[in-house]
């Protein structure tokens, strides 16, 4: 879809309106132009007593009374002059509410479009892009759009139809002064495409270096907490003080651009009227015009070179719109996840790889070579090793935020990927290692994902994740608001909320992926052995760093480089060696210092 596809698109339910405002601004145009006639009118044909040619114009003024009525009754005229301005104000009040329900219905009917798509777009976009850039297409670029049919618009139709009905009213009266009239207008209007041209450039490089900036803010505002507690707040200042000052340069280059065209475009208009004003002089001294078409030239001269003149911004601007719609055109041409297609088994929980190799688009390199087991349900599976051996992209692939790139994974006996998304997504409950709490209340946010649970329900998931008691040591309660992103709430505390928020769903497979480590052995301990004894058929899988948390499960697995190294029980893996022993003696011997210490 390109950006002309896409604007044709969303206006597609407005045409109507847009053919009412064009009828609009084409009315407006004609009225704002009468005014001047009326003055000629009484000019040359009341006041100097020229015979009247036109002969509607005859008969509408017999109508009224004839040329001597009307001249010992001049405010006539004005009474003409108040009641075409009063036709105007009616189409100027039209005109903007046309401008008002068509910009921000488009843009209403954008935002809406461009915001469910980004929720049904691949992990894999959301995980390549950055988050500041998504807002600022979603912010300012929509505004872009906005702002051209809030008026840039109807403003484009009344300067061309301005100009046209002017260049063919002074034709009318006098050609030689018509023709003197438009000799700066092939260079207005050659000099407003090259500026349209330039203009549109130099805005995309000003809206990327604003969409920079924003990422910026974004990642600076949520890691607030780790710049305050590295003392990073002057590195963080001078960073965003070189990022704005390249968007203030660059958006610079945009206004000094449009500061050169205005001068210089000024410069033309004036000296096209200083001409028409000069030439129309002595031809009104030798007698080839009137007075009265003398001033219908110096009227329409501006209602004509000044609307030619302002089409260069005009076009700037639609050049900046056209920008901005590819920019979320961008994003709308990425296709959207199928999470609605395939079939909806009975999972229990068995869950098996086999032969599984995974590696991203973008990078060729292996992050899972060949991994294969097995899960029973009701059984508790846990994943040890060090850091980047492919033990989360384990988790993506089983939830399929990703797809493998060989072998396959079976749920039950059935390939995953036959499976519908959102069903498979639903039977699976996932505590990630940094859990996102929203800005609301504590209750709100375990029940989040739950539907219409009742508080007693609630309850429960809180105390089988140890948090119960904390909860209600807070002076609100489970009403207690959490602040953005649970800022509020330490470490230990967010994790815990976020696995009851996970045990609410009773799904059948429960995935931890390293969400313990911010609570003690202790509270661990407690949080599994709870979810076993009230979910006995869940099938757990424990990725952790923490022998304790590794030890009680059912089986282990040692995940090395994306290849399964060992593979078995504690009591097994402790006797052999390899990484899980060590691991086990160096964190065994921590816990004893930690003892002698205490002692």
């Amino acid at each position: 879809m390109t950006a002309w596809q896409f604007l044709n698109r969303y206006t597609g339910k407005y045409r109507g309106r847009l053919i009412l405002l064009l009828l609009c601004a084409v009315t407006y145009s004609f009225l704002e132009l009468i005014t001047p006639l009326i003055f000629s009118f009484f000019i040359d044909n009341i006041i100097d007593l020229q015979p009247i040619t036109n002969g509607l114009l005859n008969n509408l003024v017999n109508m009224v009374g004839g040329v001597g009525y009307i001249r010992e009754n001049l405010w006539v005229g004005a009474l003409a002059v108040i009641a075409v301005n009063l036709v105007l104000c009616l189409f100027v009040y039209w005109r903007g509410r046309l401008n008002a329900v068509i910009s921000e219905g488009v843009t209403y009917e954008i935002r809406n479009e461009l915001y469910r798509h980004l929720q049904l777009l691949p992990y894999s976009f959301h995980s390549s892009v950055k988050t500041g850039e998504l807002i600022q297409k979603c912010t300012s670029d929509i505004d872009v759009i906005r702002r051209v049919f809030a008026g840039q618009l109807s403003q484009m139709i009344i300067s061309v139809t301005t100009a046209a009905l002017s260049l063919i009213i002074m034709f009318s009266r006098n050609a030689k002064l018509a023709w003197i009239s438009m000799i700066s207008m092939p260079l207005l209007i050659l000099y407003a495409y090259v500026f349209f041209n330039k203009t549109q450039k130099a805005f995309q490089k000003s809206d990327e270096a604003e969409g920079r900036l924003t990422t910026d803010v974004q990642e600076n505002l949520s890691g607030i907490r780790v710049v305050k507690a590295f003392n990073r707040e002057r590195y963080e200042i001078d960073r965003f003080e070189k990022k704005n000052a390249e968007y203030r340069d660059l958006t610079g280059e945009v206004i000094r651009l449009l500061g050169k065209y205005w001068s210089t475009s000024d410069l033309i208009c004036l000296l096209q009227i200083f001409v028409v004003a000069l030439t129309g002089i002595f031809m009104a001294r030798a007698g080839e015009i009137t007075v009265g078409t003398f001033f219908v030239f110096i009227t329409y001269e501006t209602n004509m070179i000044y609307p030619i003149r302002n089409l260069g911004r005009i076009l700037s601007d639609f050049g900046k719109m056209m920008v901005s719609a590819g920019r979320v055109c961008g994003i709308l041409n990425e296709k959207e996840e199928d999470v609605e297609s395939g079939s909806t088994p009975e999972i229990a929980g068995n869950i098996e790889f086999q032969h599984v190799s995974f590696h991203y688009e973008d990078d060729p390199r292996m992050i899972l070579k060949d991994v294969s087991f097995k899960l029973q349900k009701g059984k508790v599976l846990a994943i040890i090793g060090p850091t980047g051996s492919g033990k989360s992209s384990l988790v993506h692939l089983l939830s399929r935020l990703y797809d493998c790139s060989a072998g396959t994974i079976l749920i039950d006996g059935h390939d995953i990927r036959t499976i519908q998304k959102n069903y498979l997504r639903k039977k699976i409950g996932i505590v990630l290692q940094e859990p996102f709490l929203y800005s609301k209340t504590i209750y709100d946010n375990i029940n989040i994902a739950a539907g219409k649970k009742q508080k007693d329900m609630v309850k429960a998931a809180a105390k089988m994740a140890s948090i119960d008691d904390v909860i209600e040591n807070f002076d609100q309660g489970y009403d207690t608001l959490v602040g953005e992103k649970g800022v509020t709430l330490s470490g230990g505390q967010k994790q815990r909320i976020a696995i009851a928020r996970t045990i609410m769903n009773e799904t059948p497979i429960l995935i931890f992926d390293d969400s313990l480590s911010a609570v003690d052995t202790e509270t661990d301990e407690n949080i599994r052995h709870a979810i076993h004894s009230l979910q006995k058929n869940v099938s757990m899988i424990i990725i952790t760093q923490r022998i304790s948390s590794a030890k009680d499960a059912d089986e282990i697995i040692v995940l090395e480089d994306g290849v399964i190294t060992e593979q078995g029980t504690h009591e097994q893996l402790i006797h052999e060696p390899g990484l899980y022993s060590r691991i086990n003696d160096i964190q065994s011997q921590m816990i004893e210092a930690g003892d002698d210490d205490e002692c």
